[in-house]
């Protein structure tokens, strides 16, 4: 499969710094592609108060190494106007963090969820979708948020926070890679 088929779906990760919890997203989601070279998806991150330039949290670090991810190269991106218009999927990591990206971008609303959300829904419905539009469609028609939802923030958490947290990003990422590598298959 080449992007030459398809344009380039675009998805967005967001949290607070760019430091650990959406830059771990990021990472998982390059370590997922790299299974599925030539997919027309591409993932960044960026943070709502971040600082750019900034690297990864050495504890994230630690944490995505361990399950096969590299965050050595990455450098914190602040959320603006241009990558939210740019982004076909945003995924925040807590609700906190949702009406900055609507505050950019009114429109984004449609495709603004909770990772740990949008992960749910496209488990239960990405079957039925022909394409990534269609499977964030379908999300936002069928998405629920519940209690516990929001991925806990581990910055200046000891070390098991950083873990815990990278594990539960692995399975949701690894979740939506899969639904969206399915649907672009689907379309192709």
């Amino acid at each position: 499969m080449t992007s030459e088929l398809q344009p380039t779906f675009n998805v967005l990760f967001v949290c607070t710094g760019n430091l650990c919890r959406s830059a771990t997203a990021e990472a998982f989601a390059r370590r997922e592609m790299q299974r599925h070279t030539g997919m027309p998806l591409r993932f960044i991150s960026a943070g709502t108060h971040a600082v750019e330039g900034n690297p990864a949290a050495g504890r994230s670090m630690t944490a995505a190494a361990e399950r096969g991810a590299a965050l050595e190269r990455h450098h914190a991106r602040e959320l603006t106007r241009r990558r939210v218009r740019a982004s076909h999927l945003i995924l925040c990591m807590a609700a906190e963090h949702r009406p900055y990206v609507l505050a950019m971008d009114r429109s984004a609303a449609r495709r603004t969820f909770l990772i740990a959300s949008f992960a749910r829904a496209v488990s239960q419905w990405s079957w039925l979708a022909d394409s990534p539009a269609e499977l964030v469609t379908m999300a936002a028609e069928h998405l629920r948020e519940l209690p516990g939802d929001d991925i806990a923030d581990p910055l200046g958490h000891p070390p098991e926070a950083y873990a815990v947290c990278a594990e539960r990003l692995d399975g949701l990422v690894t979740t939506v890679v899969d639904a969206l590598v399915k649907s672009v298959s689907t379309a192709a």
